[in-house]
């Protein structure tokens, strides 16, 4: 896993892609973010993260619905990847 400070920055899918999915890490140890890949359950969300194990831990965010709260950023810090279920995302840094 690379050096945390190189873990920062933002995530997502293509910008053509409907589902607007994002994950922006901040420094600060906060974190965004959103995804509207159902559109009658868009989450919004913000909060803190920490590192655990290597991963990334989305944590003291408020949502109505369940979302992808454990990131593994790829070595290279060019990509996010979450599994939940049987939902797998993949983001790419931009």
């Amino acid at each position: 896993m690379a050096p945390e400070n190189e873990l920062y920055g933002t995530y997502g899918v293509a910008d053509a892609d409907p589902a607007q999915i994002e994950l922006v890490l901040n420094e600060d140890h906060t974190f965004i973010y959103q995804d509207y890949s159902n559109s009658a359950k868009k989450i919004e969300v913000s909060g803190n993260w920490d590192l655990n194990k290597g991963h990334v831990i989305l944590k003291d965010a408020e949502a109505d619905v369940k979302f992808h709260t454990k990131w593994k950023i790829s070595g290279d810090n060019k990509v996010a990847k979450s599994r939940m279920g049987m939902t797998f995302y993949r983001l790419v840094r931009k």
